[in-house]
Formats: C-alpha cells, sequence, structure tokens
C-alpha cells in the first residue's frame, strides 16, 4: 500500500527536480488538471491562455471552470513563423489568470519555452498549468527552473509506462487546496489499518491529498516503477 507509491512519487520527483512531498499520484492527465482548475483563484473577466489545437483534457477543464467564473478562454492561432513561446508571452497580460500549455504541441511538434514563459507569467500575476504528456521521458523538462503551479502528465507516452496512471506536480503554495475526492489513504496515519475508524481531518503532507483513491494499484504501480527507473533515474 505504501512503499512501492512512495517510491513512484520519489522517482517521479527526481524525472523533475523536485521534492516527492510535492508529487501526487493521479489515473490521468484530465484528472490533474481539473484538480488545478478546481484550485486556482479566477475571477470574473479574467483570462485563460490555451492554444490552438492544444489536446483536449488541457482545454475542457479551462472551458468549463471559464463559464463558472465568468472568465474566458483564449485561444492562440497557430503562429505562421512556427514560434508558439512568442505567441504565448505577447497573448499573456495582467487579465491573465492562467496560461494552461503544453511543452510540446501534439500536432505539430511545436516547443514552448517553458522558463520564458514560467518568468512572463509570474511578472504577471498568472499561473502557469503545464500538460507533459507529449514530451516527458523524450524531452528533458526541470521543474525547479519552470516553477509552475501545476504539472501533470500521464505515465502511457513517452514513459512507456502503464495507462490509467500518471503523476502531477503541485507547487507548495497549492497543497493545502480542495481534492477532487476524499479517501481514506491520503489522511493523516492512514497507515494504521487498526485506526481507520478514528476519523482523521488531516491529510498526508505535501502534495498527497491530493491522490487518487485505489493508488496503490498491485499492477500499475510496479510498471511505473520499472519504466521509470529504465529511463536512468
Amino acid at each position: 500500500f505504501y512503499p512501492e507509491v512512495e517510491r513512484a512519487r520519489g522517482l517521479f520527483g527526481r524525472l523533475l527536480n523536485v521534492a516527492a512531498d510535492d508529487v501526487c499520484v493521479v489515473p490521468s492527465a484530465s484528472y490533474g488538471l481539473a484538480l488545478a482548475a478546481r484550485n486556482l483563484p479566477i475571477l470574473p473577466g479574467q483570462t485563460i491562455v490555451v492554444l490552438d489545437e492544444q489536446f483536449p483534457s488541457n482545454v475542457y477543464a479551462w472551458r468549463e471552470i471559464s463559464r463558472e467564473a465568468g472568465a474566458d478562454v483564449i485561444t492562440l492561432p497557430r503562429p505562421d513563423d512556427g514560434d508558439w513561446t512568442g505567441a504565448v508571452l505577447a497573448a499573456i497580460t495582467e487579465r491573465t489568470a492562467v496560461a494552461a500549455l503544453p511543452h510540446c504541441h501534439w500536432a505539430d511538434g511545436g516547443i514552448v519555452d517553458l522558463v520564458q514563459v514560467s518568468q512572463h507569467c509570474r511578472r504577471n500575476g498568472a499561473a502557469l498549468v503545464l500538460d507533459l504528456t507529449q514530451s516527458l521521458g523524450a524531452l528533458p523538462v526541470d521543474l525547479a527552473l519552470v516553477q509552475p503551479d501545476f504539472a501533470v502528465s500521464a505515465c502511457y507516452k513517452w514513459l512507456l509506462g502503464p495507462y490509467s496512471l500518471g503523476f502531477m506536480y503541485v507547487a507548495p503554495r497549492w497543497q493545502n487546496g480542495a481534492p477532487i475526492e476524499h479517501n481514506w489513504i491520503t489522511r493523516r496515519d492512514s497507515g494504521n489499518f487498526a485506526r481507520l475508524v478514528d476519523y482523521r481531518d488531516e491529510y498526508e503532507p505535501g502534495a498527497r491529498r491530493y491522490d487518487v483513491g485505489e493508488r496503490s494499484n498491485f499492477h500499475l504501480m510496479p510498471m511505473a516503477v520499472t519504466r521509470v527507473t529504465a529511463i536512468g533515474i
């Protein structure tokens, strides 16, 4: 229930150069993106920046939350010169609540310079949410340099891991937020099975409060550990 999950969490953190405590277990990129959308403050009249023909998982969550918040989704057209980074930098302003982006565009392979974009987001008070599914395992990503608010990846692409499992980085400032579900294993001292009905309001430390239920999947988690280890961590 615990050691294999923590090993996977640590390996994913090393892959991205972040602490294991900053990583939660998710079943998919869309689950992680829904977590980000739920926990980021988005006000009426603000904007959410996405790319044209971006993978749908990193679009639908923002369309939904924009309707609820009275915000606007700004879809950037594909630039004629292929410079996605320049297009993103030009679109992020003081009105921007979130830039929800990939590292590598799934349709055309275009790269976004995440460090430049992150610095520009911070200057404008915007959050940065990344879907790394299309690149992680094939391209290096150092989140200690990028410093996004959230960054998620499914395991089944370049990580060569199992389907229905992924991992998400959550910046420390967002680690006291609201999880999507309230499962038992994320609560403080859940390892004491004899006391599980002594219900606890406190969570396990770090991003663990966001872990998906049944995270200790006895088939998927060992595969994820094996594949991420094989990448060379």
